[in-house]
């Protein structure tokens, strides 16, 4: 996925030709086309300021494995508080959602940010897409300087008879997620408005607005429900 600069500040999305290809179900994922997980362990206790928490980077887009790795990775590592940083263009609805519920689950804080040379010093990152729904999954959620937030409306890998039909069950599933998490439904309203291949970036006060981002605080949210995720591969 490429993004470039629109007028407006509105960021417009060229697709390349292998997004529409579903990888085989043995495949091992390509790079540049999965979502990297790397973990910094917590600092040795030498000060108060030590916070026991480790910091994971997910990096790339969201595949559909994404969420398994995940929880395999901090299952193995058995990592009981994390700081989580999203850069990410999107990838699958389920998946994100599959993500943000682990996230939760656990107790994580997520933010918008990538690696840098220092890995305890990220520098801003974008969230784009699929990858709000992931993000909204934080018990606490925040933003580097400078990251950005961005949605659109979703659309299938491939095409479906009944469009209206789809977006209706995109959007139950959808603002029953958000719920649970403690963000605003009105950010899916925001999503129906956008085409599929723009972007429209979430100012810090809309996030706040919308309890996307806490700053600190913890969201309300409401205790999963038990429905079903959306079935099919569903890409932001």
């Amino acid at each position: 996925m490429k993004v470039r600069e629109s007028a407006g500040g509105v960021l417009r999305i060229v697709l390349l030709w292998w997004l529409a290809a579903l990888p085989a179900a043995h495949a091992a994922p390509v790079a540049g086309t999965y979502l990297s997980i790397e973990g910094i362990p917590p600092e040795a206790p030498v000060s108060s300021a030590a916070t026991g928490e480790w910091i994971l980077y997910l990096d790339g887009e969201i595949d559909s494995t994404a969420a398994a790795r995940l929880a395999a990775f901090t299952a193995e590592h058995g990592i009981r508080r994390a700081a989580v940083y999203f850069n990410s263009p999107g990838g699958s609805l389920v998946a994100a959602m599959a993500i943000g519920r682990l996230l939760r689950e656990h107790g994580y804080r997520t933010n918008v940010g990538k690696r840098t040379t220092d890995p305890r010093k990220p520098a801003s990152g974008v969230c784009y897409s699929a990858c709000p729904f992931a993000f909204a999954g934080g018990l606490r959620r925040s933003l580097e300087p400078g990251a950005f937030i961005g949605v659109h409306r979703a659309s299938n890998r491939v095409p479906v008879p009944d469009e209206s039909a789809f977006q209706q069950v995109v959007s139950g599933q959808a603002t029953q997620y958000l719920s649970e998490m403690g963000v605003s439904p009105d950010l899916f309203r925001i999503m129906e408005g956008v085409p599929p291949d723009v972007i429209r970036r979430i100012t810090h006060a809309e996030a706040v607005q919308l309890d996307l981002v806490t700053d600190g605080g913890v969201p309300a949210g409401t205790p999963p429900s038990g429905a079903g995720p959306i079935s099919g591969e569903i890409k932001l």
